[in-house]
């Protein structure tokens, strides 16, 4: 994210610009329950406001997919006074750091190429992505999931979710896209938050290599259909993503457990 010195942004807090229920998504056996599942932004940055409106929306745990040094250089005292719970599973702890993702830029030239990027991820990370399926199978109320920017590891795990569910690609990719109309908001607040500033007053070489990247038009930095569809193609669907947890636990009750907490057949 691009590093920023403007004083006049030091106390903004902006609503959450890629918050998305995901109720109504059609998947095999019904649609996903309305208020069960929501994908976002950074909501640590969040007015208090909008926070207390997904709790009275029923929200009851938030699962931060962030790397360690993200979530200690963030607020988080909003959730935990309204009662929500804070579970933090970071989903490629140095993949996405601004320096790695610049080194990761060069093998990547396309949108394509951010897919097989992701579904890297995936395959390295299963454990933790199926911890996250646990936790919102088991969470009794509603489940928010979020990265900085909702969009590459609440992408890949939106994606996750919803292909074990028996959603059609073509809506799973609509999803992820939904991203791209939102960037400019996205990446207006993160420069917004004073968390992700440098806390030096002169910006090092790698503050200005990444201030750089994130002002390009790398696909590193885009949204696009092609991404998430060379993702699910290359894991090979929801039989792929059955064969990849199965090497840690058994998959069949894991997916039972989240199609019973989150589709419904009458759309509630």
């Amino acid at each position: 994210m691009t590093q920023t010195t403007d004083s006049h942004l030091d106390s903004a807090v902006l609503p959450l610009a890629n918050l998305r229920d995901l109720g109504g998504i059609p998947v095999s056996g019904g649609v996903l329950r309305a208020r069960a599942l929501w994908r976002s932004d950074d909501p640590t940055i969040s007015p208090q406001e909008e926070i207390q409106s997904l709790a009275g929306q029923g929200l009851a745990a938030v699962i931060d997919l962030r790397s360690s040094h993200e979530v200690r250089a963030s607020p988080h005292a909003q959730a935990p006074r309204l009662g929500i719970a804070h579970h933090h599973l970071p989903l490629a702890e140095a993949a996405v750091h601004p320096l790695a993702m610049i080194e990761a830029a060069g093998s990547i030239q396309s949108p394509r190429d951010v897919g097989h990027w992701y579904a890297g991820l995936v395959r390295n990370h299963v454990p933790e992505v199926v911890q996250g399926l646990q936790l919102i199978s088991s969470t009794g109320g509603g489940v928010l999931f979020h990265c900085a920017a909702g969009k590459d590891r609440t992408g890949i795990l939106a994606g996750v979710i919803l292909t074990l569910l028996g959603a059609d690609q073509d809506v799973i990719v609509e999803d992820y896209a939904h991203t791209q109309e939102n960037l400019i908001g996205i990446f207006t607040r993160l420069q917004a938050a004073s968390y992700t500033r440098s806390k030096q007053g002169d910006i090092d070489d790698d503050a200005r290599r990444a201030a750089e990247f994130f002002a390009s038009d790398h696909p590193l930095l885009s949204a696009t259909a092609d991404s998430m569809e060379a993702m699910l193609t290359e894991l090979g669907g929801a039989g792929g993503l059955m064969d990849l947890i199965a090497r840690y636990q058994a998959p069949d009750p894991l997916v039972e457990g989240l199609h019973a907490k989150l589709v419904t057949s009458t759309g509630q």
